[in-house]
């Protein structure tokens, strides 16, 4: 058997291997074969990933890349119990955030460009970059206690997760209605807090 054959062999075994058995043998051993392997299944989502949420496919590759090397160099005091692709998809979830963060106190991008989902466990830290959130939240509750009462509970029960159909079934109305609630109470937000109000809006219903 060749060189050749020999490695489509050895990798053969690997990929038969779970992920955490991979990690094992590469934190153990140091493997590298085995952090081949987990390479070679995750990295293509992962860049996937992060290009959906940054749009920079050079941002992108260097986010994913900087993620295996720390993952290699810090082997030793890493320690992953469970499931490796949550590990791994929560690792660079944190890495784009920080790379966001980085972009809005350069004032490069705005809060607008960024995608609330990849935003939603560290919103309230970025909103805090801009404003303090204590004052923010008096100046919240007290414009959403001025709403108009039906506007305001059809706002409430759509931030809280609430979709439009069952807000409509659940009070007896249109869902063109429930969307004109929702429009006109976002409408009167956006004039105390601008193009924040998306984000604020999530971080102090979700609080």
């Amino acid at each position: 058997m060749n060189e050749v054959d020999e490695c489509t062999e050895m990798s053969k075994v690997y990929r038969d291997r779970d992920d955490l058995e991979l990690w094992q043998l590469t934190k153990a051993s140091d493997d590298s074969l085995a952090f081949a392997e987990l390479h070679r299944r995750y990295s293509a989502r992962l860049y996937a990933l992060a290009f959906r949420k940054t749009g920079d496919s050079e941002v992108s590759e260097d986010l994913v890349q900087d993620l295996f090397v720390h993952l290699w160099l810090q082997k030793a005091g890493i320690t992953i119990e469970k499931a490796l692709n949550l590990y791994l998809f929560s690792a660079l979830k944190n890495r784009i955030i920080s790379h966001l963060r980085k972009q809005i106190v350069q004032h490069t991008v705005s809060l607008n460009d960024i995608d609330l989902e990849t935003l939603s466990s560290q919103s309230a830290n970025l909103v805090q970059e801009w404003l303090s959130l204590k004052e923010v939240q008096e100046i919240y509750s007290r414009e959403l206690a001025n709403l108009p009462e039906k506007s305001k509970h059809v706002f409430e029960l759509s931030r809280s997760g609430v979709p439009n159909r069952e807000i409509a079934q659940m009070l007896e109305l249109s869902e063109k209605t429930v969307e004109f609630h929702i429009s006109k109470c976002l409408r009167i937000l956006r004039t105390k807090f601008g193009y924040v109000v998306n984000v604020l809006v999530w971080v102090l219903m979700s609080a």
